[in-house]
């Protein structure tokens, strides 16, 4: 009797053991900060989509700053190239964190080459006070909070909590210690880490659009590097390293060091040739004339430190025939690629919407499922509509003839999968609903009770979208990406129709 007795206290311990750990991790996983492919840096989505790879699936790993996260892109190495690679980088990546996260990618994938950014090699900025790890607290969190459980993960904190003695190494394994207070935040996302996990990335990469013309950059020549000291480098980010080349090294891992273009000193560059020099790896600094040159870059139409997604083509084609035919890495076929094309060409898809000011080639973009698109026009905006716009208007499911709408009418309109709202008035309005299955909230105000300043308003999933008073406001929802990707006026009461984003 006694031991059926015991018996059962133990499998009730042990029942309660895991159901409690069941529950923490769970409250773990809400708590912990999520950063998917609807941020500029999507290091939840780059490390939850890494452990997602198909064992020994990736020839070339990348790792490094948010420099390498928006210049190196492993779709356009593959299609041009076929070879597999993925890129581990994030945002303010220490030397310390990619060594420990390419310890971690060794126990999934076998590469034949690792691609090291190595901006972080020396102080990230003097505008900020930093401890030894080179990187805040946050930057080191959005790497390390996405490595899976184990002795690893436990010594890597271990290390970063006494390289940094004001973080706690308990924390990274239970994150619930450092973000108890998330409790009054959570959202959406934190509920859906899996569903948003599948939709995917770019392999780590991350599609940055823009220029600037005004930008001047003149590359500096390998010959000026002589007459130059050295820069220092931080540490531990030297010893760290040299500790991942090493690594690398003795399981016959090509290492390849790379710097992008960002206006690096002539100080930085010659400190870090001779580093490489010292461990025998070849060093890529695309800051260097020849370099610069080659690959036909110019800062004021790719920009520096983080390129458009142009520039990083250029980078990533170099880097794509130097494996190819440096290094002898061979093509493969890999489906995965076929998920993460798409989502590319949805980013890409998206910078041409904003990037376009002329409204003739604006509206055919926006007719795509995925998009969800609210007009907002008060008071004056139908002067310079003409046929053909107005007939654009009427293939998208617009109902109204702009056209005949008098000055001082004020014009809602939403349209969206489920199909198409208007609304016109030259009365005080107010009406709101949702979109993408009562998720994401809209609402139009025209107030007139102030007859001095009138006020118009539209809110989109909790922004103020309002925009100006005259002409045509549209903002655009992505479905997909669960956010606003474009707010433009065009004003339709001048012949010009100039575009204003804001």
């Amino acid at each position: 009797m006694q031991i059926k007795t015991k018996a059962k206290l133990f499998v009730k311990f042990i029942s309660f053991v895991l159901i409690t750990c069941l529950c923490v991790g769970v409250v773990n996983s809400w708590l912990k900060p999520k950063y998917y492919y609807t941020y500029a840096w999507p290091s939840t989505n780059t490390f939850q989509d890494f452990y997602a790879l198909e064992k020994d699936s990736v020839d070339v790993l990348f790792f490094g700053s948010s420099h390498a996260v928006s210049s190196l892109n492993p779709q356009v190495v593959y299609d041009t190239y076929g070879i597999t690679s993925y890129n581990l980088g994030s945002e303010q990546q220490s030397l310390v964190v990619s060594y420990y996260w390419l310890r971690e990618a060794l126990k999934y994938q076998s590469p034949k080459a690792v691609i090291i950014d190595t901006y972080m090699l020396h102080k990230f900025s003097d505008s900020y006070v930093y401890n030894d790890m080179n990187c805040s607290e946050s930057a080191v969190r959005k790497a390390m909070d996405n490595m899976r459980l184990s002795p690893l993960k436990w010594e890597a904190a271990q290390t970063i909590a006494k390289t940094d003695p004001t973080q706690d190494a308990l924390s990274y394994i239970l994150p619930n210690i450092r973000y108890h207070s998330r409790w009054t935040s959570l959202g959406e996302e934190d509920f859906t880490e899996a569903s948003m996990v599948a939709h995917g990335g770019i392999k780590g990469f991350t599609v940055m659009s823009g220029n600037d013309p005004n930008l001047e950059y003149t590359p500096f020549h390998d010959g000026e590097a002589e007459n130059v000291d050295p820069d220092i480098m931080m540490e531990p980010s030297r010893t760290y390293l040299a500790k991942t080349i090493e690594l690398c090294q003795e399981k016959g891992i090509q290492v390849i060091l790379i710097n992008i273009p960002c206006a690096e000193s002539i100080g930085r560059y010659r400190s870090t040739k001779t580093f490489a020099e010292e461990y025998g790896v070849p060093y890529y600094d695309f800051n260097e004339a020849t370099l610069y040159n080659e690959i036909g870059y110019d800062a004021s139409e790719n920009l520096l430190s983080h390129p458009n997604y142009l520039g990083a083509e250029k980078i990533s084609l170099y880097i794509g025939k130097m494996l190819a035919e440096q290094y002898g890495i061979a093509p493969r076929e890999d489906s995965s690629y076929n998920a993460s094309r798409q989502l590319y060409e949805h980013n890409l898809q998206n910078i041409r919407l904003q990037d376009t000011t002329d409204i003739y080639e604006y509206l055919p973009l926006l007719n795509q499922e995925r998009y969800s698109i609210f007009v907002f026009a008060p008071t004056s905006f139908s002067a310079c509509i003409d046929e053909d716009l107005m007939n654009m208007l009427f293939a998208m499911g617009f109902a109204t003839e702009l056209r005949e709408v008098r000055d001082g009418t004020h014009y809602c309109a939403l349209k969206d999968a489920s199909g198409f709202v208007e609304q016109l008035t030259e009365e005080d309005l107010q009406f709101s609903g949702a979109i993408r299955n009562g998720l994401t909230t809209y609402s139009f105000q025209v107030d007139t009770t102030n007859m001095v300043h009138k006020t118009y308003k539209m809110m989109v999933d909790g922004t103020d979208c309002s925009g100006l008073t005259t002409g045509l406001n549209f903002v655009v929802y992505d479905n997909e990406q669960k956010q606003v990707i474009d707010r433009v006026n065009f004003n339709t009461t001048t012949e010009e129709l100039t575009a204003t984003r804001y």
